[in-house]
C-alpha cells in the first residue's frame, strides 16, 4: 500500500475537512479489521465501536455483556459539556500464516485514565493500564506517544477494549503499525517539530536582541509570547514528560493548562504593548484586562466538572478580539495592523476553531489534531514578527526625518552664527578704522592748537583764537566719543565664557543616560575662560558625550579641558571599542556608520558630522585619536584671541 508522509496527510485533512465533517466514516465497528503481518500501517479507528461511561461506573463484565451498546465511528458523536470516561472496542483478525506482531497508536502523547484489555478465547489479559499520576516509566512502550503493543498468532481473532479518559475530550486516532513503522513516525514527527521549536526559538533570540538594542516593551512582550510557544509545542509532543518530569504524572496533567494560561496571556500583553492600547483604545485594553483571569476559570471549570464548553467559549472570545484589535488598528494604518491581524485570523482558524474542535471530537478520521497547533502557532509568529519589523521600519523612518530636520537646523543655525561672527568682525574692524582715522586726525589737530597758542600771543587776535579753540575742543570731543565706542564695541564681541560651566551643564544633560547603562561619566573641574559661543559650544558637547555613552558598553567617558600652544582643548574621552584610522574620516560624513556595532541602531551617523561643520564654521580645530579595543579621544581646539 502506498504511504503519504504525516505531513502531507495533515495538509490534506484540513483542506478536505468540509467534507469529511458531512460524510461518515468506512466501517461500523462490528466487523474486525482483519491485517496480515505485512501490515506497515493501517487505520484501525473506523473499525472501533465507542461508548460513553458518564458515571464512570461501568466494569469490563458489564461492557462484556452487552457489546451492542458501543456506537460505531461513524455514528459516534462526542459529549460536548464535559468530559466523560470512555470505551472502545476494536476487533482484530490476523490472516496471515504467521504471527504478527504491531503496536496500536492511540495518537496522543498522554491520557489521564488509560486501560487496555485483550479478550480472545473467553480469556482477558491486560494490556496498559494508567492512572492520572502514572508515571513514565510504567507506560507499556516507552516512547513520548502512546502506543500499546499487540501480538496475535496466525488465524486469531481478538478483541481490545480502551477504558480511557483524554484531556478535553480529545479523540483517539486508532492506527494499527509495525514496531517499524511507528519509530519512523517518531522520528519524522521529532524532525517536524524541531524545525517548528527551532524556528520558535530563533524568533525568541530576534526579539531579545531587538529589545536589548531597541528598549521597546513590544519585544520583550513577544519574546515571552515565542517561547512560551516554543514550550508548549514540545509539552504537547510529548518531550516534557520523557525527558524533563518522566516521574511526575500528576504535574504532567496540568502543565497544557498552564501553558495555555501563559500563551494567552502573553498574547494579550503583546497586543496592548504593539498598539499601545492604553492610549489608542482604553476600551480594547480594558477588554483585555478583563480576560486575563478567563483561562484561570476555564482550568478550574475543567479540574471540577469536566467541562470543555466554558474552554471553547473563551478561545472563540478571545479569537473575536484579537480579531477585532486588528481590524480597527488597520482602520487607524498602523504600520503592522496587517500583519497582526494575518497572524490573529492563523490563531483563530488552527488554534481556538479547527483544534478546539478537533480536541471535542469533531475532526475527520485520521486527522492529528496536535498537528494544528504548531500551524498556528509558527504562522502566528512570523507574521507577528513581521508586524514587529514594520513597526520598528516606520519608527526608524521616522527618526530618520526628525535626524534630517535636525541636520538641517543645526547647519542652518551654524551659518547663521557664521553670519553673526563675520558680521562682528566686520563692525569690529570699521570701528577700528574708525578709531585709527580718530587718532591720525588727533595729530594735525594738535599742531593747529599749537599755532593758535602762538596767534595769542599777537596782539587783536583774541576773538579768532577763542572761536577755533571752541571748533577743536569740540572735534576732539567727537574723536574721543568715536574711540571709545570702538573699544567697547571691540569688548563685547569678545564674549568670554567659563569653561567649568559649559562642562557641568553638560555632565547634568548626559548623567541619567550614563547611569543606565551602568557608566561612569565624570569632568574635570577647571578655572580657564575662553571667547565663544555657550551655543555652539553646547552642541559640540551634546553630540560627543552622547555618541561616548552610545557606544560605550562598559568603563567610563571622561570629559576635561586641556591648555594647548594656540588654545584650549575640549576632549571627551572613553572606553569604548575604538576604530582603526581608515574608518576615521570616514566617520565624519553623514549617515556614516562603522556597520559593526548593535549600538549603531540607535543612532544613524550624524554626531561626529554635526561636529565637524560646526567646528570648522566657528574656527575651532576638531580631531579623533582612537584605536581599535583601546577607546577613542575627540578634541575641539579653541584657540586664544589675537
Amino acid at each position: 500500500m502506498v504511504s503519504i508522509p504525516r505531513s502531507r496527510r495533515a495538509l490534506l485533512y484540513i483542506l478536505l475537512w468540509p467534507l469529511a465533517m458531512f460524510s461518515s466514516a468506512a466501517g461500523g465497528g462490528g466487523d474486525a479489521l482483519v491485517v496480515t503481518p505485512a501490515v506497515e500501517r493501517v487505520a484501525a479507528r473506523s473499525y472501533a465501536g465507542f461508548l460513553d461511561d458518564p458515571g464512570q461506573t461501568l466494569t469490563l463484565a458489564e461492557v462484556l455483556a452487552d457489546p451492542g451498546r458501543f456506537s460505531p465511528a461513524g455514528r459516534y458523536q462526542s459529549r460536548l459539556g464535559g468530559v466523560a470516561m470512555r470505551w472502545a472496542r476494536l476487533p482484530l483478525l490476523n490472516a496471515g500464516a504467521t504471527t504478527g506482531h504491531w503496536l496500536l497508536a492511540l495518537g496522543v502523547p498522554d491520557a489521564e485514565v488509560l486501560e487496555v484489555y485483550r479478550v480472545a478465547d473467553g480469556h482477558t489479559a491486560i494490556l496498559a493500564r494508567l492512572g492520572p499520576d502514572a508515571d513514565f516509566a510504567a507506560r507499556p512502550v516507552p516512547s513520548r506517544m502512546l502506543a500499546v503493543p499487540v501480538a496475535l498468532a496466525a488465524g486469531q481473532r481478538v478483541e481490545l477494549y480502551l477504558r480511557y479518559r483524554t484531556h478535553a475530550n480529545t479523540p483517539l486516532s486508532l492506527e494499527l503499525l509495525s514496531p517499524q513503522r511507528f519509530q519512523r513516525d517518531l522520528a519524522e514527527g521529532d524532525f517536524f517539530n524541531g524545525l517548528v521549536v527551532g524556528l520558535l526559538l530563533a524568533l525568541t533570540v530576534f526579539a531579545l536582541l531587538q529589545y536589548l538594542a531597541l528598549g521597546r516593551a513590544a519585544f520583550l512582550a513577544y519574546m515571552v509570547l515565542a517561547l512560551l510557544m516554543a514550550v508548549f509545542v514540545l509539552e504537547f509532543e510529548g518531550y516534557g514528560f520523557q525527558y524533563l518530569w518522566p516521574g511526575r504524572g500528576a504535574w504532567n496533567q496540568d502543565v497544557p493548562f498552564y501553558l495555555t494560561m501563559g500563551v494567552q496571556v502573553g498574547h494579550a500583553l503583546f497586543a496592548v504593548l504593539l498598539f499601545d492600547l492604553r492610549r489608542e483604545s482604553p476600551r480594547l485594553c480594558r477588554a483585555y484586562l478583563a480576560y486575563l483571569p478567563v483561562p484561570l476559570l476555564c482550568f478550574l471549570a475543567y479540574r471540577l466538572g469536566y467541562w470543555t464548553w466554558p474552554t471553547l467559549l473563551a478561545m472563540l472570545i478571545y479569537g473575536g478580539l484579537v480579531c477585532a484589535t486588528g481590524v480597527l488598528c488597520l482602520r487607524r494604518r498602523f504600520p503592522a495592523a496587517a500583519w497582526f491581524l494575518a497572524g490573529a485570523l492563523g490563531y483563530v482558524l488552527f488554534i481556538n476553531l479547527l483544534f478546539g474542535l478537533s480536541v471535542c471530537g469533531f475532526a475527520p478520521e485520521g486527522l492529528n489534531p496536535f498537528v494544528l497547533p504548531k500551524l498556528g502557532y509558527v504562522w502566528e509568529a512570523v507574521c507577528f514578527a513581521t508586524a514587529l519589523a514594520r513597526q520598528v521600519q516606520a519608527l526608524r523612518r521616522r527618526l530618520e526625518d526628525g535626524l534630517r530636520r535636525h541636520l538641517a537646523e543645526a547647519e542652518q543655525l551654524a551659518r547663521v552664527e557664521a553670519e553673526k561672527n563675520r558680521a562682528l568682525l566686520a563692525a569690529q574692524a570699521q570701528q577700528l578704522q574708525w578709531a585709527a582715522a580718530g587718532h591720525d586726525l588727533a595729530q594735525p589737530l594738535a599742531s593747529i592748537r599749537f599755532g593758535l597758542a602762538v596767534l595769542r600771543a599777537q596782539a587783536g587776535s583774541e576773538a579768532a583764537t577763542r572761536h577755533l579753540d571752541q571748533a577743536l575742543d569740540y572735534t576732539e570731543g567727537l574723536l574721543r566719543a568715536l574711540i571709545d565706542e570702538a573699544k567697547r564695541g571691540y569688548a563685547a564681541g569678545q564674549r568670554a565664557l567659563d569653561l567649568e560651566d559649559l562642562l557641568a551643564e553638560a555632565h547634568q544633560r548626559h548623567l541619567s543616560a550614563a547611569r543606565r547603562k551602568g557608566l561612569e561619566l565624570r569632568y574635570s573641574p577647571t578655572g580657564q575662560r575662553i571667547q565663544g559661543s555657550a551655543l555652539v559650544l553646547g552642541r559640540i558637547l551634546d553630540n560627543l558625550i552622547g555618541n561616548a555613552i552610545r557606544y560605550t558598553e562598559r568603563g567610563r567617558v571622561l570629559v576635561g579641558v586641556r591648555r594647548r600652544a594656540d588654545g584650549l582643548e575640549i576632549q571627551v574621552c572613553d572606553t569604548g571599542p575604538g576604530f582603526d584610522t581608515a574608518r576615521r574620516e570616514r566617520l565624519l560624513t553623514p549617515f556614516a556608520q562603522s556597520g559593526a556595532l548593535v549600538a549603531e541602531r540607535l543612532g544613524h551617523g550624524l554626531g561626529l558630522h554635526i561636529v565637524h561643520a560646526l567646528c570648522a564654521q566657528s574656527g575651532y580645530r576638531f580631531h579623533i585619536a582612537a584605536k581599535p579595543g583601546r577607546g577613542s579621544v575627540f578634541g575641539v581646539v579653541v584657540p586664544f584671541p589675537r
